[in-house]
């Protein structure tokens, strides 16, 4: 694996017209500090309160840790070339405490090792959830007992979650946002 390549591709859809995001996200939009991925997503009309409902309960849930939550974003982000989620993230994943080696770790040809343990598990998950569409017996089993019945659930989902998101991020091509957009975040909500 690799850090994913910048879109070669020559057409992409367009973000929407700042008006018509405007009419979507209601009161407080702020088109100059709104990522284009909420932007693309307020494109989708009658979509968009689902799809913001799921940012928020993925970037809000009690119980999930920032920095495991973006190994799986950065995981899914190298396994399925998602040069978007990559670039935004890979900052919020420093923002969240992820050291440059654990990055660099989820890009690693092969099983991330030489991380937390934990870190490692959820590469792994993440790794067989996008790639064989199931997780083993040893890997449930491991994430039951590192996280308990719950925490398996909303990882598992959170895993679902960012492969959704790169498969959008990837058919729609998004533009690629500044590093200054993303600043201090760890989420895109902040």
């Amino acid at each position: 694996m690799a850090r994913p390549a910048p879109y070669a591709s020559e057409v992409a859809v367009p973000l929407p017209d700042e008006a018509d995001i405007g009419k979507i996200v209601g009161k407080g939009y702020d088109p100059d500090t709104t990522l284009h991925v909420l932007k693309m997503f307020a494109g989708t009309e009658d979509m968009y309160p689902a799809l913001m409902g799921m940012v928020k309960a993925v970037f809000g849930t009690s119980g999930i840790d920032p920095k495991h939550r973006e190994v799986i974003i950065l995981r899914a982000a190298s396994i399925l070339n998602c040069p978007y989620e990559w670039q935004a993230n890979e900052q919020m994943a420093a923002n969240a405490g992820l050291t440059e080696a654990e990055i660099d770790s989820l890009v690693a040809d092969g099983p991330a090792e030489g991380i937390d343990r934990e870190y490692e598990l959820l590469a792994r998950a993440t790794d067989e959830l996008l790639t064989s569409g199931t997780l083993t017996d040893h890997t449930l089993r491991s994430l039951l007992g590192a996280f308990g019945d719950v925490g398996t659930r909303k990882y598992v989902t959170t895993i679902a979650w960012f492969s959704m998101l790169s498969l959008f991020l990837n058919g729609t091509r998004v533009p690629m946002e500044t590093t200054d957009k993303i600043g201090s975040r760890v989420s895109p909500l902040s």
